[in-house]
């Protein structure tokens, strides 16, 4: 079905587009993100940070990763929740769907619970920083994992966009050992050449091309793993949900890639790295100084070593020519008027480092830092619907269909977004619920200041305080459900009528 021919043009085609785009993403390594290069062309042991004067940027591009990591996808924390869509009106069809759905999302939560996912999120965010990261989601073979999130660095994937800007292609090289491709693909299909290379040299580096397509045809995700090596397919997967996640914080018209916060801030980035090398160069200059020597034959700068105690020999130390040797005058680099500090919390501002003013900085009042902090977070809110959109959603519908191949859950969930529909319960999406759930609840409190007795004329008290009690994240088994209200009211009625016919058996003894 799919040949290394195609695939090449393919990724020729993906491969130019990731030309053009490049030198964004080396601005982005170099200053912000040195140490999610891929080691592929390097190697590994290169030096990172050799050009890098000023270490705002990667420290702020860290505090996004964990900011990010921490408002949308926090560690121990259930992040979403499998809920009845809005086509689902009953109340009581509503919560009998809840209790279906309740295991299904314990079993998909328990794939987060892991340390795995955590690492891989927040090396993911590091990327996200730049403006698109990639996590591939695979099962495992070992009994005691669920299955192997990685994080792949960017600078390895080459991306294709298919109709209505959706990604139809990842292409991903990888330089692998003939031993680790047999062990990692054991049912792949190797060629001849390949076995006697593994037999006599097992540890062949080799340009190892795994590339996921989607075909419309079948509506499924293939994986297809090769090589130079061989001219047919090593092995081939496929999938109903994309293994790969690949998130992109913006998206210019037109392009694949996104564009992150490093990119937005990044002339302040490079205008606050070259202030902090002039102002080092200054201070050398300042500390050895430069020297004007008379070409005069006597003194040869080369023979003339910068180290106290040293006597050198020069023609004369003054006279009518003056001194053979005379220091030039200090450079003078006016720093005040760059402000320095303020770019850099430019550079903080814009990468979502929201830390308090440094101590030295100018006093600034809890106001105008809760106002700033505010502002922030709602100029960064418009990437929450593309995160919710390329990270949340496609995730869940993974774990869904790798419990469901190992067995763990009886059926496909279909996630349609109207039957049945994913919740997110992160402290994001909880603080954006709650604008909404404050406005039914400053209503309820009206209704029930106007009308205190006849409030359940006009509002479902019980009904609003159960959804909000959802809409917030209270787990299911604290909520008291419709039928268990209704056994209430059962009861008390009968101890109603118990206590009536009790009080009317003492009425008629009494009169006897």
């Amino acid at each position: 079905m799919f040949e290394t021919g195609k695939l090449k043009e393919r990724r020729n085609a993906a491969r130019r587009e990731r030309d053009s785009f490049q030198p964004l993403m080396d601005e982005a390594y170099q200053y912000a993100i040195p140490f999610r290069k891929s080691t592929r062309h390097t190697g590994t042991g290169e030096k990172r940070v050799d050009q890098v004067f000023d270490h705002t940027a990667i420290d702020s591009a860290f505090r996004f990763a964990g900011k990010v990591q921490q408002d949308f996808w926090p560690a121990g924390q259930e992040n979403f929740e499998l809920a009845p869509g809005p086509i689902v009106l009953d109340p009581k069809e509503r919560e009998e769907l809840s209790k279906q759905l309740d295991p299904i999302t314990k079993i998909a939560q328990s794939f987060f619970d892991d340390g795995e996912w955590d690492m891989a999120f927040h090396e993911m965010a590091l990327d996200l920083s730049a403006g698109t990261g990639a996590i591939l989601m695979n099962s495992s073979d070992e009994p005691e994992a669920l299955w192997e999130p990685i994080s792949v660095s960017i600078d390895e994937l080459l991306i294709e966009q298919g109709p209505n800007n959706k990604i139809c292609g990842i292409f991903w090289d990888r330089k692998q050992s003939v031993r680790l491709l047999m062990e990692t693909w054991p049912e792949g299909k190797f060629g001849k050449d390949l076995q006697e290379l593994g037999r006599a040299k097992p540890e062949t580096e080799l340009e190892v091309r795994v590339d996921t397509v989607y075909d419309r045809k079948s509506k499924r995700w293939h994986m297809l793993v090769w090589c130079d090596k061989q001219d047919t397919i090593i092995y081939s997967g496929q999938s109903r949900t994309c293994p790969w996640l690949l998130p992109r914080y913006f998206r210019v018209p037109g392009e694949t890639y996104g564009r992150g916060p490093v990119m937005l801030a990044m002339p302040t980035i490079k205008t606050v790295n070259t202030v902090a090398r002039l102002q080092l160069q200054a201070a050398a200059i300042a500390m050895l100084g430069i020297y004007t020597a008379v070409d005069d034959g006597v003194f040869n700068p080369d023979l003339a070593p910068l180290e106290p105690g040293v006597f050198w020999k020069v023609a004369r130390n003054g006279g009518t020519l003056g001194p053979s040797i005379n220091r030039f005058p200090d450079p003078r680099l006016d720093l005040s008027n760059m402000v320095l500090q303020d770019m850099r919390m430019g550079v903080k501002a814009t990468m979502m480092d929201q830390s308090l003013p440094p101590d030295g900085a100018a006093v600034r009042s809890a106001t105008e830092i809760l106002e700033r902090v505010k502002r922030l977070a709602s100029d960064h809110l418009g990437a929450y619907g593309r995160l919710i959109k390329e990270v949340t959603i496609p995730a869940v519908k993974r774990v869904i269909e790798l419990a469901y191949n190992k067995g763990l859950i009886r059926s496909e969930i279909p996630i349609d977004q109207l039957l049945i529909r994913i919740k997110i319960k992160s402290p994001l999406a909880i603080a954006r619920e709650a604008a909404r759930i404050e406005k039914i609840i400053q209503w309820l409190q009206m209704v029930l200041m106007i009308m205190p007795q006849g409030a359940a004329r006009v509002a479902h008290l019980e009904i609003a305080l159960t959804d909000i009690g959802r809409q917030l994240g209270v787990p299911g088994e604290y909520i008291v459900t419709a039928d268990e209200r209704a056994a209430m009211d059962q009861q008390m009625a009968e101890q109603q009528a118990a206590a009536i016919a009790a009080q009317a058996a003492l009425g008629a003894t009494g009169a006897a």
